[in-house]
């Protein structure tokens, strides 16, 4: 898990510890610092120039401090703004540079790793985090129908039934909202496999029409071309023998799931052991992630004490090996992301204090009443009362501190990385996630959500919906597009504030998650024939401080058959 560099110049006896710039720590071996001045670096592929986030400085710089006064690099950074910069930074401190010695054979090498840097996931992606600096998010979810109240307000009966006067459409669409996605990552194994042949839009926090394009960004043009990406070319996913229920797991740097806290758990069970559904899906489905994707739970600090660190834990879901999923061996170590950090802990503290304080008052209150009545060895008793309580509070909130530092020393010792952040919302992960880590693409499996996911959604968390619905199986594609697309649009919000993009090939008809249905993913529930499908959808806010440019288009009307030389509008769908 260590970066090549890193590792070659640890291995020859030199500490380097990462922290906001290197730390080299020379061993007491005058003879050891001149073979590493005379030695040379070979590297495989050209050191980078860039940080990743915070926790990890350039590793060009490690080599300046490190004293290496020549470097022999096989191939040039593949990803093309990147491309020589490494060397020429080197270059320019001193050090003798060499590149492109078997150029051909370390390319071969690195082959992999350029098909998926030069993704058009990852190049959007690397965009949005030079604007936002945070990483591009992929929200994971399904879509369900609810009879919550505030739903149906806010995104009222979201299918047109009336057009020019006429009542087209009789169908009461209902009202939606956003809930956990299915368990497995993988479907069944098919022959085509062109879930990613359809790009991302280009991140525009714009109004309900795509903006002119932006002077100060030459890299990041918009426009009606621009918007939506062709991917034909794309052939990333040709190399997949499964069929991804989303098809973003392999190609981003994390993987988030929740463990949330009481109260934001399902509705019918708020158990420790129903919460712990994000860390259940982690320890077993998310095994089957790539190594270099990392698994990060994110959970409030208060809720530490309810997370299990060892297989025998009562709460602890059934088939989890929780203790496989902490040590992470042969891969990036699991991460544990801490919400409200410092103030969840200060706020427990104070909690405890202020019981204190009220068992003091109450002892106090005891001890006046008692020599108002001229008891003075019952004042006396309650005098020491008092001293007690205190004393209770202070111990209290030592005790509940210090269970707190055991327990993260614990996971860091398993080798979990756990980092504390301020803040608790997703948009605040997210932005935790590229300020530390310098991560550019995550995916985000959805919880019991509601009202939370729709507001994390017009916070900006994520640019991309990937949501598993059932829709009607009667009619065609196009018919269940629109069907899916409605009902992901009145999930996320209102049309006023997020606008859902989608076109047919965004729509997946063979991701089934249930046995009893048939080979085209149709069922039959309460008699009516249902399929499902999965949508995956482009999100951009709605900004009306932006300036909008609205195109018109002149439209031929639809002739009418029952009578000859009438004509009338109709809506696009029939």
């Amino acid at each position: 898990n260590m970066d090549a560099v890193q590792a070659a110049i640890s291995s020859a006896g030199i500490s380097a510890t990462p922290l906001r710039e290197w730390c080299v720590s020379w061993p007491n071996n005058p003879k050891l610092r001149r073979d590493i001045a005379s030695s040379t670096l070979y590297v495989t592929l050209e050191p980078t120039a860039d940080r990743q986030g915070e926790a990890l400085p350039p590793m060009t710089q490690l080599i300046m401090f490190s004293g290496i006064k020549r470097v022999v690099i096989g191939c040039q950074d593949p990803v093309k703004e990147r491309t020589s910069k490494g060397a020429a930074l080197l270059h320019g401190a001193g050090i003798s540079v060499s590149m492109g010695i078997l150029q051909e054979e370390c390319e071969n090498l690195i082959s992999e790793y350029s098909k998926l840097t030069n993704s058009k996931l990852h190049a959007m992606a690397r965009k949005h985090f030079r604007k936002y600096q945070r990483p591009l998010g992929f929200l994971h979810c399904s879509v369900v129908e609810t009879d919550c109240i505030a739903a149906f307000a806010r995104h009222g009966n979201a299918f047109g039934k009336d057009f020019g006067g006429k009542t087209l459409s009789y169908r009461d669409f209902g009202s939606y909202e956003l809930a956990p996605p299915p368990e497995s990552i993988w479907a069944a194994p098919t022959e085509d496999n062109d879930d990613f042949e359809h790009g991302i839009v280009d991140d525009w926090e714009g109004s309900g029409v795509l903006p002119e394009e932006e002077e100060d960004d030459d890299d990041f043009e918009h426009g009606i071309d621009d918007a939506f990406i062709e991917f034909e070319e794309e052939e990333w996913e040709e190399g997949l023998n499964r069929n991804p229920m989303m098809p973003w797991y392999e190609q981003v740097d994390a993987c988030v799931a929740t463990f949330p806290k009481e109260g934001n758990g399902p509705a019918d069970d708020q158990s420790v052991t129903s919460r712990l559904n994000g860390l259940k899906w982690l320890a077993t489905h998310g095994k089957a992630l790539p190594a270099g994707v990392e698994r990060v739970l994110v959970m409030d600090a208060t809720n530490l004490c309810d997370l299990p660190l060892s297989n025998d834990d009562p709460m602890l879901p059934k088939g989890v090996d929780v203790e496989e999923f902490w040590m992470g061996q042969g891969r990036k170590p699991t991460k544990v992301l801490l919400r409200h950090g410092d103030n969840a802990q200060a706020l427990a503290a104070a909690n405890a204090a202020a019981e204190a304080a009220a068992a003091a008052a109450r002892a106090a209150q005891a001890a006046k009443n008692a020599i108002e009545s001229g008891d003075a060895e019952e004042a006396a008793q309650a005098a020491i009362d008092c001293q007690d309580a205190a004393l209770s509070a202070t111990s209290l909130i030592q005790g509940e501190l210090q269970a707190t530092q055991d327990l993260k020393q614990r996971l860091l010792d398993m080798g979990v990385v756990v980092e504390v952040m301020r803040g608790g919302d997703p948009i605040d992960v997210m932005a935790h996630l590229g300020r530390r880590n310098g991560y550019k693409a995550v995916v985000w499996r959805a919880g019991c959500w509601g009202s939370r996911g729709v507001q994390s959604i017009l916070k900006g968390a994520f640019q991309w919906v990937s949501a598993h619905l059932a829709v009607d199986a009667k009619g065609g594609k196009f018919w269940q597009l629109m069907l899916a697309e409605r009902a992901v649009q009145a999930a996320c919000g209102p049309e006023q504030k997020v606008k859902i993009f989608s076109e047919q090939e965004d729509l997946s008809l063979v991701y089934c998650d249930e046995d009893d249905a048939d080979s085209d993913c149709v069922m039959t529930v309460d008699g009516r024939p249902i399929r499902h499908v999965r949508l995956d959808c482009r999100v951009a806010l709605v900004d009306e401080s932006k300036h909008a440019e609205v195109f018109s288009f002149k439209t031929k009307p639809i002739e009418a058959v029952q009578a000859e030389g009438h004509k009338e509008e109709a809506p696009w769908f029939i």
